[in-house]
């Protein structure tokens, strides 16, 4: 007796899923397309094979078509060069490098504004100890200085003499000055001196004086003679002293020029010195007034 094989099982109904060509026909085109690429590539490795040449390059470079029928791109991060971390590496140093520079600069830059800071500030100490000596020395100094007055003026010879084409000149003249030593504790060292006496813009001669020492509290007169013979004069200067001095209103320039030295701070120092005696009206000396100059260190 034949075994009875049990019923195959009912076949079940498909939900339409089990292909997905039924489902969506431009899968079914899309598939049809692969296919046929995968046997041109089949035929072009075959006959590759055939031949004995492999171009290996071409494979490469070719872009790659996988099995689905879309390319794939290239993972460029995994082909990378043999230098490509060197050169990496050398950037890497490099702009490590340029950052060590640049702070180096930094630094270089900040010392050398500190020091310049610095040189200034040293500098500027250095210049305000300078002026506030040369203040103090220069306070000390004049506070030294000689009173000076003129107590006479006098035209001993005055006349004037015409050539053929100039006028002459001849004149004498006498002028005292007063020199009081105003410091009770400070000897002055006048050094040789140089007197010029002018008025009305006519030079009325020079005279070359000694040197002399005047003690602490003392008064010395100096006198100051000048002599002039035959001196060329312009009409209106001589025209001008001449009545002027008729009347005793003669108005007369003298001035002495030399060193002067005294003892500051236990050291003997000599200033260049001016004696400026301007303007000084005869009438004021007649009447005893004593006109006074002006001492002026620092100057010639």
């Amino acid at each position: 007796m034949s075994e009875h094989l049990p019923p195959p099982p009912p076949r079940r109904s498909s939900s339409g899923f089990g292909d997905p060509a039924l489902v969506f026909p431009e899968f079914a085109s899309k598939q049809r397309a692969l296919e046929k690429v995968q046997e041109v590539d089949g035929e072009g490795e075959d006959s590759s094979y055939g031949k004995g040449s492999f171009d290996l390059s071409s494979r490469f470079s070719s872009p790659c078509v996988s099995r689905n029928g879309f390319e794939t791109p290239k993972k460029t991060s995994s082909l990378k060069l043999p230098g490509f971390k060197e050169e990496e590496e050398t950037d890497l140093s490099t702009n490590s490098g340029s950052f060590v520079d640049r702070e180096e600069k930094r630094k270089c830059s900040g010392c050398f504004r500190k020091c310049c800071a610095c040189t200034c500030m040293f500098l500027c100490i250095v210049l305000i100890i300078l002026l506030l000596t040369g203040l103090s020395v220069n306070s000390s100094v004049k506070s030294s200085l000689p009173q000076v007055s003129v107590t006479n003026l006098r035209f001993s010879r005055l006349d004037f003499a015409n050539s053929t084409t100039d006028l002459l000149l001849n004149a004498n003249m006498k002028t005292v000055l007063e020199l009081a030593n105003k410091i009770d504790k400070s000897v002055l060292y006048y050094s040789p001196m140089k007197a010029a006496v002018s008025s009305e813009n006519i030079n009325l001669g020079q005279k070359k004086l000694v040197g002399f020492t005047q003690s602490p509290g003392n008064v010395t007169y100096l006198s100051i003679a000048t002599r002039l013979r035959k001196a060329k004069v312009y009409d209106v200067d001589a025209t001008l002293l001449r009545n002027k001095e008729k009347k005793l209103e003669a108005v007369v320039n003298v001035r002495l020029s030399g060193k002067l030295g005294l003892d500051w701070l236990g050291f003997r120092i000599h200033l260049p010195t001016l004696i400026a005696c301007e303007d000084v009206k005869q009438s004021d000396v007649i009447n005893g007034l004593k006109p006074t100059c002006d001492v002026r260190i620092f100057s010639q």
